[in-house]
């Protein structure tokens, strides 16, 4: 009975922990829950700190200003972000979790908001990918936004919890000599040419390479750094 007891209450306490977690929303469309104290990394060697956060339309950099405003940062001469623990860079435009990196050689991943999902599932307009522009058409989507046109952190934090869930689609990339390749089997054969297919066939065969795993993507990037 005791055991049983105890059990019961781990699968409370887990279920608690799970409820907890954050999800991104239409009100509070960030990754993070909470703006976090980070770094901004100039090409100029110089930085600054704010409190920062990543909007999931477009994965572009928002910062909170001292009279509690929130802005969109410009990504030009920006080298590097920090939020927390995490490292990210500008990668086509979109902020990108930096996984591991081999010299200037990275693996990457993009965490997005999948608005296109979100858009068919409650009958909106058809059209281009919502993620694939910095201009976007946001009226084809059928649901308002939080987070644009410089709101006050106070008024965005009073409604954090009362928008329609953002589901979330984690995509990872090498970033090879400065080019952004997908790290699925089509991008890196296309990448490595004929020179080296067969080595990249062995390595994948002997390794057996999973395209959503992180170890073996650092695997793979030492070898595409080879």
């Amino acid at each position: 009975m005791k055991r049983l007891l105890l059990m019961a209450a781990w699968l409370t306490a887990m279920t608690m922990t799970v409820n907890a977690q954050y999800s991104p929303n239409t009100k509070w469309p960030y990754l993070y829950e909470n703006f976090t104290p980070g770094t901004i990394f100039f090409e100029s060697n110089e930085k600054t700190s704010a409190d920062l956060n990543i909007h999931l339309w477009g994965n572009v950099l928002h910062y909170i200003t001292k009279d509690g405003r929130i802005f969109q940062s410009t990504e030009q001469k920006v080298v590097r972000v920090e939020i927390g623990p995490d490292a990210y860079i500008f990668s086509d435009h979109r902020l990108v979790r930096i996984i591991a990196n081999e010299g200037t050689n990275l693996l990457v991943k993009l965490i997005r908001g999948d608005f296109d999902a979100m858009r068919s599932a409650g009958g909106g307009a058809y059209g281009s990918s919502t993620n694939s522009s910095a201009t976007r058409d946001l009226s084809s989507l059928g649901f308002d936004l939080g987070g644009l046109n410089n709101p006050e952190l106070g008024l965005m934090l009073q409604e954090k919890h009362d928008g329609r869930s953002i589901p979330l689609v984690e995509q990872y990339f090498f970033i090879l000599d400065g080019q952004q390749i997908e790290a699925n089997k089509k991008g890196v054969e296309k990448y490595v040419g004929d020179t080296k297919a067969a080595e990249l066939k062995a390595f994948l065969k002997e390794n057996k390479t999973k395209w959503k795993n992180e170890d073996s993507l650092r695997q793979l990037l030492t070898f595409l750094s080879k």
